[in-house]
């Protein structure tokens, strides 16, 4: 394709998007230090949106494991993020975005197209507004969208370039190339652009080609072009990113404080000062994401040294992938070194053990080879982690150090084949094809002669797959990961759907990282969630019933993200707020847990021995008139559905949604009370019951100032305002840690 290049320049500001809170973190941070308290989060979000930020990145990508593998719920994290921002008013101003992976979703494989469906369906429904979609080999058929998805209004659907450059092969990523990819994403449905730079290939020169040539096609559809250009090579990223400022570009993204540069992104203030409309809500931003993370934490990235970090980066290796090569790079050194050294007497750099630069360089070369072998495709999630991870086999397993041949770099002395098995699967189509997008329809990859050795020596038995992974017609991703999830809500009931709902949790188990045969991640996920449960107590202590914590989790990640973003009362009122002022998913989410109360076991058993009572002729009336109002108290504070016929779920449901967070947990506080207490008191009625109780009650006695004339409800009121008392505190404390 012959491309005519116009000259093209800015014509407004660009928008600023922040990706500390994912990106940033990934690029930086084991997973161990990962910050995932939605009022933490939520903080950064208003700090923000002060400083002139138009979104922020708060899901997708590697996020998604590593909350699961810290005992979060990613959707509960988006859902609290997304539903504090709309409280506030002004989320028609700022964008929640997330990464999405294309056929391999936020998992490590290709899904059937149903589970992609329910989960891009999942994360819109808890308020993500934009989703960049990209594939590890740029192919469009692992990025087609759902129908159902496409036509969802309020979303940005975005599709991501994955940019790289080989120097031995140029001709193979032109902008001609990327312009075609970029049509082939248009044409899917595809609703915005960006540019994707993971590795640091993106230099000022080929911005200067590459963006005018993007704009060409996009600027008469109206189609927006971001720019997403890690810092991993410090000069050429700021240089150009510079470039691309003199164009039309609708967005660029950076990172802040203390998690900014190295492999993540620059700051705004390092590459754009200029677009900092208020110095001092910046500079607020930037304390604010030191005091959440420290002035220096400890960053994975910064662990590579420069030099090695410069190598690695001229080969194409994302910064992200960099500490991880050298970890695995250190572990094998002994044996790289050992099998040089021994079969090649003029390897004298490898002699000095601190020379470790000279087994970074045999990497590189090594890399090289894979790479070509591969059909040269981009460095990125999982490419990069694969082809890295089959390199520094090769070095340390390969039968000859210096031979060419596929045999004695990709086989043992044994004549087995190293892993990694992904390589092989790589190699045979199972991960999708590297297209070329000219009228020939041309498909780069393997050559046929390395297709057919690694037919032959897989250990996976694998031969070249003749249907492309995207057209698998539909296996039992969503039927197998449906059936774990109820089997887990039948283990652990309300606590397992404290984590999640059933539809999330289905989700979760489609995607859950990798672990053991005998290893249930999910389950896992929900245990280390529970221990964080002991802090949704009254002072990390109390409860009001049992099982109070597990319904009162999920609110506070809620109400925290709310108090961030000023949408709720800082006076400790927030025992006010109705359950439907949290929103439908969390509201859906708190009748299930509702539901499940163990307590109501305890109530049918209650709710048995009184109807004995009542069917009884050698009781007094007293007793009678007693044990029924315990009876119909329990009831009117009953609100599941399926009581009578004429109470419906939708009925049930919308009751429940208008209770306030008070009345929700009075009327369990008094239930479990006559649970407990009814046994004692049933012989002496006026002392426990002298009339039947309605939720309307709890309020009335919670909040009125007078007392009762009636000793019982004078009794009663004393009880429920010490509880109410105790909660408001309670609230009142954690809206100054929300805030603070």
């Amino acid at each position: 394709m012959m491309l005519v290049i116009m000259k093209t320049t800015a014509l407004h500001t660009p928008k600023l998007v922040d990706l500390t809170m994912r990106d940033g973190q990934q690029s930086t941070l084991d997973a161990s230090a990962w910050i995932l308290e939605p009022h933490d989060l939520s903080k950064v979000i208003a700090s923000l949106r002060k400083a002139g930020f138009h979104g922020a990145e708060v899901a997708g990508g590697q996020s998604f494991q590593i909350a699961i593998g810290q005992g979060y719920n990613p959707f509960t994290i988006a859902g609290a993020l997304s539903h504090a921002l709309k409280q506030s008013g002004d989320d028609e101003e700022f964008s929640l975005q997330m990464l999405f992976r294309g056929a391999n979703a936020l998992g490590f494989r290709h899904y059937d197209k149903d589970l992609i469906e329910i989960t891009l369906k999942e994360f819109i429904k808890q308020g993500i507004t934009k989703i960049r979609f990209f594939d590890a080999l740029n192919d469009i058929d692992n990025l087609q969208l759902p129908e159902s998805i496409q036509n969802t209004t309020g979303t940005t659907l975005e599709g991501a370039v994955c940019f790289t450059h080989y120097t031995e092969a140029p001709e193979r990523y032109t902008d001609s190339y990327y312009v075609s990819y970029t049509q082939a994403l248009l044409d899917a449905g595809y609703n915005a652009i960006a540019i994707k730079d993971m590795s640091g290939q993106l230099t000022e020169s080929r911005v200067a080609t590459l963006i005018p040539a993007l704009l060409e096609i996009l600027s008469p559809l109206g189609i927006p072009l971001s720019l997403h250009l890690h810092s991993t090579n410090d000069t050429a990223s700021k240089a150009a990113l510079a470039k691309a400022l003199e164009y039309d570009i609708y967005a660029i993204e950076t990172v802040q404080g203390c998690l900014s540069g190295g492999s993540a992104h620059h700051s705004l203030e390092a590459v754009a000062p200029q677009l900092i409309t208020d110095k001092n809500a910046y500079q607020d931003l930037s304390n604010r994401i030191s005091k959440l993370w420290g002035k220096n934490p400890e960053r994975r990235d910064q662990q590579v040294p420069q030099e090695l970090k410069d190598q690695l980066c001229a080969a194409g290796v994302p910064g992200g992938a960099m500490p991880f090569v050298i970890r695995d790079l250190r572990q094998q050194v002994s044996a790289v070194r050992a099998k040089y050294l021994a079969s090649d007497k003029d390897a004298s750099l490898l002699s000095d053990e601190n020379n470790f630069s000279a087994i970074v360089d045999l990497f590189l070369a090594e890399l090289k080879l894979v790479c070509r072998d591969a059909g040269l495709p981009i460095l990125v999630t999982p490419t990069a982690d694969i082809c890295c991870k089959q390199a520094i086999a090769n070095l340390a397993m390969g039968a000859n150090p210096h031979s060419d041949s596929l045999a004695d770099r990709y086989l043992n002395k044994s004549g087995q084949p190293n892993p990694d098995p992904r390589f092989a699967k790589l190699i045979l189509g199972y991960y999708g094809e590297l297209k070329a997008y000219d009228e020939a329809n041309t498909v780069h990859g393997a050559a046929p002669d390395v297709i057919e050795f690694f037919e032959a020596h897989n250990a996976l038995k694998l031969k070249k797959t003749d249907t492309h992974p995207s057209l698998h017609s539909g296996g039992n991703d969503l039927k197998d990961a449906q059936e774990a999830a109820w089997k887990l809500i039948q283990i652990m009931g309300a606590k397992a759907l404290s984590f999640a709902s059933f539809d999330q949790l289905t989700i979760l188990y489609a995607l859950k990282p990798s672990a053991g045969p005998s290893v249930d991640p999910i389950a896992n996920a929900v245990k280390q969630y529970i221990k964080h449960t002991d802090a949704a107590k009254i002072d990390g202590r109390g409860s009001i019933f049992p099982e109070y914590a597990i319904l009162m989790k999920p609110i506070l990640s809620y109400l925290g993200a709310m108090s961030a973003l000023n949408t709720v009362s800082k006076e400790g009122n927030i025992l006010n707020t109705k359950i439907a002022q949290l929103g439908d998913c969390l509201g859906n989410r708190l009748y299930d847990i509702y539901i499940d109360l163990s307590l109501w076991k305890n109530v049918t058993s209650l709710a048995n021995h009184l109807s004995k009572l009542l069917s009884s002729s050698n009781i007094s009336p007293e007793l009678t008139k007693a044990v029924r109002h315990v009876s119909d108290s329990l009831s009117n504070l009953d609100l599941r559905p399926n009581k009578s016929d004429s109470i419906s779920m939708a009925q049930a449901l919308e009751n429940f949604r208008q209770l306030s967070i008070s009345e929700l947990f009075g009327s369990l506080a008094l239930i479990n009370s006559f649970v407990n207490d009814v046994a004692k008191h049933a012989t002496n009625p006026r002392t426990y019951s002298a009339r039947s109780l309605y939720i309307e009650d709890l309020s009335k006695f919670a909040t009125s100032t007078e007392m009762p004339a009636n000793a019982w409800e004078a009794s009663l009121k004393r009880s429920i305002i010490t509880k109410y008392g105790i909660m408001k505190t309670d609230f009142r404390n954690r809206s100054e840690l929300w805030i603070g």
